[in-house]
């Protein structure tokens, strides 16, 4: 008897958010950033993700991880929820501007971004 096909998983993005000259700047570190965030995104929840687990994850030292976030939240892509708490082990919890979040439609800040920003 044949097994039941899994139900898979996948990250799809807007054409339009990758051909922006937002996303067309972002270093390679914050492209795969992003995409790991998304593997994580809920719709009524914020994604917790550290700069350990980025670190890790990306294959980049600590100060990359770091660049990697900053970028991305500067150039519109996500936007910090709730800063982390060290003493407590809570890492930041982000949400990403071009999906849905908490029944509100996405904000989309990356389309407001240029390169003299």
């Amino acid at each position: 008897m044949a097994k039941p096909l899994k139900r898979q998983q996948y990250v799809a993005q807007n054409v339009e958010m990758i051909r922006s000259a937002a996303y067309e700047n972002l270093s390679g570190n914050a492209v795969k950033l992003l995409i790991l965030m998304q593997t994580h995104w809920r719709m009524y929840e914020p994604i917790a993700y550290s700069i350990s687990e980025a670190q890790k994850r990306i294959g980049c030292c600590r100060g990359k991880a770091h660049e990697a976030f900053k970028e991305l939240e500067s150039h519109g892509f996500i936007k910090l929820m709730l800063d982390a708490h060290f003493s407590k082990q809570l890492a930041r919890k982000w949400r990403l501007t071009f999906r849905d979040f908490n029944d509100q439609k996405p904000t989309d800040d990356w389309r407001n971004w240029s390169s003299e920003n």
